[in-house]
């Protein structure tokens, strides 16, 4: 076993302080299914998915069905059913995710309430933070944080001015990024690193797949979607939810359009949490966070391997 038993009783202690926080609040921890015939359809994450003669046909008429990349699609069910604040912490799966920051199986604190908008929802993120790691949050606007590092407004560039600037600074980069691709790499590589303890809001449209989107005075459209960062690393993210089941049909078909270019398995777009939405999801406001990010901060970890008793490798 590679982690210390003394590290395991400290993730254990920081749990039960998570599950006072939220208890206190009068949130109600709630168990979603691991397996499911749904799963996000997304352009960059991957489910694992699992066939097998023995299962049920599902909705989808075939026995495919996956692990859960994220417990989002069950709980906005339950949400849909009448549930008002609700969590859960659960394994998560996604395929290919495996570094410093990444393992295949990891751990998934998930929250939802409803009535939240962006600002409620990132007021809640901020007490999680200084009630479970003792740190005062800053909030920042992703355009800031972005024109600081580059010099460059996120919102308003093409490819090419960021092409330059990773050339630059002799960044490898793969062939064929779109504006959305050279986004995320120059985000990743001169802002990220420089994020600590604060919480950036108001991410580009693009980067939207299952939130609200704003339009701004200046006419940029902003997706409401905040995230928290950490000593550079990347703990949480939350969404004022979407609740137009046609827009997120809409964005599904999208991002399976960009998986085919990218080439990788579509994902099938009809799901019980669209059928849910068109039942009616209340206005709510949601955050994921990765726990074992979230140990290895505690903890002044290097690798997330450090932080798990038995990684993918030995597990």
């Amino acid at each position: 076993m590679s982690l210390p038993i003394e590290s395991l009783c400290r993730q254990a202690s920081t749990l039960r302080s998570i599950r006072r926080f939220f208890d206190d609040l009068g949130f109600i921890e709630v168990r979603t299914p691991v397996l499911s015939a749904d799963s996000i359809v997304d352009r960059y994450v991957e489910p694992l998915a699992f066939s097998d003669a023995g299962l049920p046909t599902n909705h989808h008429g075939t026995t495919t069905y996956y692990l859960q990349t994220s417990p989002e699609f069950a709980m906005k069910r339950l949400l849909a059913a009448g549930m008002t604040a609700i969590y859960q912490i659960t394994p998560v799966f996604r395929k290919g995710d495996r570094g410093k920051m990444h393992n295949v199986e990891f751990t998934m604190l998930e929250w939802y309430r409803v009535g939240d908008d962006s600002h409620t929802g990132i007021g809640l993120l901020a007490q999680f933070v200084q009630t479970v790691l003792g740190k005062t949050v800053a909030r920042r606007s992703f355009r800031d944080v972005f024109m600081e590092q580059t010099g460059i407004d996120p919102h308003r560039t093409a490819a090419k001015p960021l092409r330059i600037l990773a050339e630059g600074k002799n960044i490898a980069f793969p062939d064929g990024l779109d504006d959305e691709g050279w986004i995320d790499l120059i985000f990743s590589e001169f802002v990220q690193p420089s994020l600590d303890a604060v919480i950036v809001y108001d991410f580009p449209a693009f980067q939207s797949q299952l939130a609200r989107t704003r339009t701004e005075n200046d006419g940029v459209t902003v997706t409401e979607r905040f995230e928290l960062f950490v000593d550079g690393v990347e703990i949480a993210n939350g969404y004022h939810e979407l609740l137009d089941a046609a827009e997120l049909r809409r964005r599904f078909r999208e991002a399976n359009a960009k998986r085919r270019t990218d080439g990788k398995a579509e994902i099938p777009i009809e799901s019980r949490l669209l059928a849910a939405m068109e039942s009616g999801l209340p206005a709510c406001c949601g955050t994921a966070l990765g726990l074992e990010r979230l140990f290895m901060v505690q903890s002044g970890a290097d690798s997330i391997d450090e932080v798990f008793a038995f990684p993918i490798e030995t597990a």
